[in-house]
C-alpha cells in the first residue's frame, strides 16, 4: 500500500469510460491494459448504476492489472466501508463528489493510509473545507467544455495557484486535450484527468496505447 498521496496524484490521471452498449466491461479492461502499456500509472474507476457484486468483480480485474504495472487505482463513489477487501492491491482510495459519501465520514472510516479525493468544481472554499475534512487531493473543473459532462460548471485557471497553500495535490478535469497540458501544468495542476482524450469514443486498444504515450510525454515535458 502506498502511503504518500503526493507521490500518487501527479501526471496523467486516466478515468475509465463508463459501461455502455459501446463500452463493454471487457473492452474497458483491454483499454486500461493498453493505457498501462503506454505508461499511464494513475487510474480512476468511474462506473455508475452497477450492482455491487458485478462492480467488485470488475474492480478486481482492474486491480490485478494495475498491480502488475505498479499503478494506482482510485474508485469513484465506492462506500468506504467496503475498502478492506482491496487491502494490499493497487486500489489506494476513493474519489468523492458533492452527492457522494461525506469526505469526513470516508476519512474517519478509512483512516490515514487511504487516499480520499474530492471534486471541488469551481470553488476554492469547497477545496478548503475538503482538506479540513481530510481530503488527500482536490480536483477542479470542468476546465474546458466536456462531452462527458456537458452541463458541468466551468473552473478558472487561477484556482490552482490559489489552492497551492492547501498542501495537497490538485487535479484538473473536464474537456482536457493534449494541447491544454502545458497551460494547466504551468497554472499549478499536479495532474490532468482525461477520459475521451485518452480512450476515445469507442474501444481501440492499439490507439489507446499510442495516445497514452503522447499524454505521458506531454506531462513529462512540463516537468
Amino acid at each position: 500500500m502506498r502511503n504518500e498521496p503526493s507521490s500518487l496524484i501527479q501526471g496523467v490521471y486516466a478515468i475509465t469510460p463508463e459501461r455502455s452498449d459501446v463500452w463493454a466491461p471487457d473492452a474497458i479492461v483491454d483499454c486500461v491494459a493498453a493505457a498501462l502499456e503506454g505508461g499511464v500509472r494513475l487510474f480512476q474507476c468511474r462506473q455508475k448504476n452497477w450492482e455491487q457484486a458485478g462492480l467488485i468483480e470488475f474492480v478486481g480485474q482492474l486491480d490485478a492489472l494495475c498491480e502488475k504495472y505498479d499503478a494506482a487505482l482510485i474508485l469513484n463513489d465506492v462506500p468506504s466501508s467496503g475498502f478492506s477487501k482491496f487491502e494490499g492491491g493497487a486500489v489506494v482510495g476513493v474519489h468523492l463528489g458533492k452527492t457522494d459519501e461525506a469526505i469526513a465520514q470516508a476519512r474517519g472510516t478509512l483512516g490515514a493510509k487511504w487516499v480520499v479525493g474530492a471534486s471541488c468544481y469551481n470553488r476554492l472554499d469547497l477545496a478548503e473545507q475538503a482538506v479540513r475534512d481530510g481530503a488527500s487531493y482536490v480536483a477542479f473543473g470542468a476546465m474546458y467544455p466536456s462531452s462527458t459532462k456537458p452541463n458541468a460548471v466551468r473552473a478558472e485557471l487561477d484556482l490552482f495557484a490559489n489552492a497551492s497553500e492547501l498542501g495537497v495535490p490538485t487535479v484538473a478535469i473536464g474537456g482536457i486535450t493534449l494541447a491544454h497540458v502545458p497551460v494547466l501544468m504551468k497554472a499549478g495542476a499536479h495532474a490532468v484527468a482525461v477520459v475521451n482524450g485518452l480512450f476515445g469514443m469507442e474501444p481501440d486498444a492499439a490507439q489507446v496505447c499510442r495516445v497514452a504515450q503522447q499524454w505521458v510525454d506531454a506531462v513529462n515535458e512540463c516537468s
